[in-house]
């Protein structure tokens, strides 16, 4: 082998291990009970689960009166695949399974625990545990939970709760006048993204507040009265919608409805008695299922449902070289936020046609995408039909799905037979899509001897590995994440314009956040934004986080009072969500709060 190859080979693989560094996303630590309502006596247990980390371990636990928690037993090791967008990434789980003994009945609140991953303090949320003397109140409650039993990874998936009481027992406000759902899985489940869910048909008449977990709160839509066992029970809904991101077994704890009376008045000084019932749904799973290797196209779009699609043009009697849109909108149950679209410019069928530019709209319901084609001959007489490749859950199979061709009537430029490339616009300079194929035509130069070529390509390898450095401190400024801290705030503008609700806005911040840090956005659900900024830069890895995305090292990540801002900021959005209805606040306080974030150093 020459010596110009094997440099040629060491410059690329060290540009390919360059390339893999950085590439692996942050630790994320999660935590559950078994039941979020035990009766006395009854065995609980507590969940800790760390991933995306080669080294973790589990801190000392919290003392916790009437609660005896531990001891902690050694930790299950597993590594599983997730999809994040079209890739493929490998993670490490460890798993701790740590006994709970209450002592007596009462409300607890477990404190969160800190857990060491790669040299990072990470903490678990905290958890509310009831323990009861006797769980009454069977009959009286209703408690469904209806969710598939089989999915695929990629695919979306709603989890709809019903529940409800004796209507006997009165309506909301008069007789029964608490209602609490604990569900320890809420938001704890790996390998789970929540989606938005469709809007809700107009009409729908609305409960609130329904308490969740004993913490936040939410609102319910009425449901008609059902029967059972020759009672009536009055009906209430909430709908949660997830997409699997990973192939596995997702396992729900057990689930209790609360209900009952709250009673208080002047003489007692404030002071409350609760006559609480219980209805309890018992813990079930979810089998996650591999998409097929087998019959993998290799345009696969990563669309994974149910789906139809359908074109419109603007217009259809254009001259050579005029801008048509074509509008094509996919509709159905699937994974509609997030396919790649298909290219017409890399189809052969629209060799005849100019693709200037796309634009793309995401909701639940559907997925729109503008193509801004330009047919550049007379010759052409349609627009060709759309192809989209995906896997159909329904079949178990991977599909193709198009639009259908739509006529069209090109006319030829006056004086001209047709339009090409060059005649259609003004020569522009070249580009960096502008490859030239054609050999030179001018006067051949002296061929450099082998010493010279060695000699240039050792200089080379000297200035890459200076320029690496560089990078390396400073952060590459085309990298992915460099990018997307770039335009984050832009990207939050555009989102919140488009956020209707409280909820909307806080997903919309999340992203935002994890944009300017390097991180996933559910890294930042339920973080203590304020625990977060003093923490110290030394802590955090610098292969795991670029440079950019941490601030100087040795200093916190924000000054307090923006910390504070942020933290009040959050739990504003929480409350709203909840309590509020999820009313929305205004939009420029958020940009306002964003602005300030970024001025300060995030």
């Amino acid at each position: 082998m020459s010596a110009t190859r094997r440099i040629s080979i060491v410059l690329l693989a060290f540009a390919a291990f360059a390339g893999r560094a950085g590439a692996q996303s942050p630790a994320v630590v999660r935590a559950r009970l078994s039941t979020g309502v035990a009766r006395l006596g009854s065995e609980v247990s507590l969940v800790v689960e760390v991933e995306g980390s080669q080294d973790s371990a589990i801190g000392d636990l919290p003392s916790v009166d009437g609660l005896r928690l531990g001891p902690v037993g050694i930790p299950s090791l597993g590594v599983f695949e997730s999809i994040d967008g079209r890739r493929r990434v490998r993670t490490v789980k460890r798993t701790w399974v740590v006994p709970v003994v209450p002592e007596h009945a009462g409300s607890f609140t477990i404190p969160p625990i800190t857990v060491t991953a790669d040299g990072r303090n990470l903490s678990t949320p905290e958890l509310a545990l009831k323990v009861v003397e006797d769980l009454k109140g069977e009959d009286l409650g209703w408690f469904r939970i209806d969710a598939p039993r089989e999915i695929y990874e990629g695919q979306p998936f709603t989890v709809e709760l019903r529940f409800g009481y004796d209507s006997a027992l009165g309506e909301i406000g008069e007789q029964i006048n608490y209602i609490n759902l604990s569900l320890p899985w809420l938001d704890q489940l790996p390998g789970l993204l929540e989606l938005d869910l469709p809007a809700p048909a107009s009409g729908a008449g609305w409960v609130e507040p329904v308490g969740l977990n004993s913490r936040g709160k939410t609102r319910a839509e009425r449901l008609p009265p059902a029967s059972e066992n020759d009672r009536s029970f009055l009906l209430m809904r909430i709908r949660k919608r997830y997409l699997a991101t990973r192939a596995g077994k997702l396992e729900f704890p057990t689930s209790h409805l609360e209900f009952g009376h709250v009673e208080s008045g002047f003489f007692n000084f404030g002071s409350s008695e609760k006559h609480t019932f219980y209805k309890r749904f018992p813990a079930f799973a979810i089998d996650v299922l591999d998409q097929p290797e087998a019959g993998r196209p290799i345009d696969f779009s990563g669309a994974v449902g149910t789906l139809s699609a359908r074109a419109t043009l603007d217009h259809r009697d254009v001259d050579a070289g005029d801008s048509i849109k074509v509008s094509v909108e996919w509709t159905g149950e699937g994974n509609l936020e997030f396919f790649d679209p298909p290219d017409p410019s890399r189809m052969e069928a629209f060799k005849g046609f100019r693709l200037y530019g796309t634009n793309d709209r995401k909701t639940p319901e559907r997925r729109v995408v503008i193509y801004d084609l330009s047919p550049i001959s007379p010759d052409v007489a349609a627009i060709p039909p759309i192809p989209l490749t995906l896997f159909d859950p329904s079949k178990k199979a991977y599909a193709s799905i198009a639009t259908d061709a739509i006529p069209i009537r090109v006319r030829p430029l006056k004086k001209t037979s047709g339009i090409t490339a060059e005649t259609s616009r003004p020569e522009p300079g070249l580009d960096i899509r502008d490859i030239q194929t054609e050999p030179a035509r001018e006067r051949e130069l002296p061929r450099p001897g082998g010493g010279t070529i060695v000699a240039a390509l050792l200089g080379l390898t000297v200035l890459w590995f200076g320029l690496r450095t560089a990078v390396r401190r400073r952060g590459d400024p085309d990298a992915p994440l460099a990018r997307a801290r770039r335009a984050a705030r832009r990207a939050l503008r555009r989102d919140l314009a488009g956020a209707r609700t409280a909820s909307d806005q806080a997903r919309a911040l999340q992203r935002f956040l994890a944009a300017r840090t390097g991180e996933p956005a559910p890294a930042w659900i339920g973080r203590d934004a304020l625990a977060w900024a003093r923490s110290d830069a030394d802590d955090r890895r610098e292969d795991r986080v670029e440079p950019w995305a941490t601030g100087a090292r040795g200093s916190a990540r924000l000054p307090e009072e923006d910390a504070r801002a942020l933290a009040a900021l959050m739990a504003s959005l929480d409350e709203r969500a909840w309590a509020r209805s999820d009313e929305a606040i205004e939009a420029r306080e958020i940009e306002g709060i964003a602005e300030r974030l970024v001025r300060g150093g995030l």
